[in-house]
């Protein structure tokens, strides 16, 4: 269900860091990660996510006469929402923001797990600072199915993610939250996968079990699978170590919030 409603501010003060501002044109997420730390957050009831999304229809004449009175810096696109989800088909309302933000030439950095993004790519290429980067936490799509249910399959991320660099447009994975196949898909080969397909920065994270997040992933992982399941999500930082050795003098790793 999408319910349309109106915002009063479009910015936000952003406290990530590689980003000033944040832009969400959505509140909940048509994509209904299971994992999703969002719920817990912004106090929303977990077993409701997915099902409604506020779409918030006046978010880009918000940002026209707000951008106006703030100081330029980098505002980064879903951080509490995918930009991309299904309802931005119809709504726009990203490419909209994004018209405006390239009007003023605001740097952007969008995160997301949609290849809806190729669409502004004759928006995005118009920006003089802009970073595009695709939320890929494992390389097993049947995982991906179980805890991501609605979100854009794998194959069609790093397509997207391929595409993106082919347009002139800078590009990076977040690989987080490390997914327990990343252990046996082997490191080495997500780092393969991932410079194949032309990224220029790895960005790494763990599975942050805030409350109701493991109760929400265990109704989907079967029984005789959540206890190996539960103790790879806790030691997947022993993993960090591995992608530091397979990145080295290939590819620009980062920590999430390190």
């Amino acid at each position: 269900m999408i319910r349309e409603t109106w915002c009063k501010s479009a910015l936000t003060i952003s406290k990530l860091p590689g980003i000033e501002y944040s832009l969400n044109p959505y509140v909940g997420c048509q994509h209904a990660c299971v994992y999703c730390y969002v719920p817990s957050v912004m106090h929303l009831k977990r077993d409701e996510w997915g099902k409604t999304v506020h779409a918030k229809v006046n978010i880009p004449s918000v940002l026209q006469k707000e951008i106006k009175k703030r100081s330029r810096g980098i505002v980064g696109i879903s951080t509490s929402t995918d930009a991309y989800q299904p309802a931005e088909k119809s709504y726009e309302l990203t490419r909209k923001c994004l018209t405006v933000l390239a009007r003023h030439d605001w740097p952007v950095d969008i995160l997301t797990k949609s290849d809806l993004v190729l669409r502004d790519i004759d928006i995005l290429t118009r920006l003089s600072d802009v970073r595009v980067g695709f939320t890929i936490p494992t390389l097993n799509d049947k995982s991906r199915r179980l805890l991501e249910p609605h979100a854009p399959s794998i194959e069609r991320r790093l397509s997207a993610l391929r595409e993106c660099g082919e347009n002139g447009l800078r590009t990076y994975v977040f690989c987080g939250p490390l997914f327990p196949d990343v252990e046996k898909e082997g490191v080495k080969n997500c780092v393969d996968v991932f410079i194949d397909a032309g990224a220029e920065e790895i960005i790494i994270d763990s599975f942050h079990l805030k409350r109701g997040i493991w109760e929400s992933m265990a109704s989907v992982i079967p029984d005789e699978e959540k206890m190996i399941f539960e103790e790879r999500i806790r030691g997947a930082v022993k993993l960090f170590s591995e992608f530091e050795r397979h990145c080295r003098g290939r590819i620009t790793l980062t920590r999430a919030f390190a």
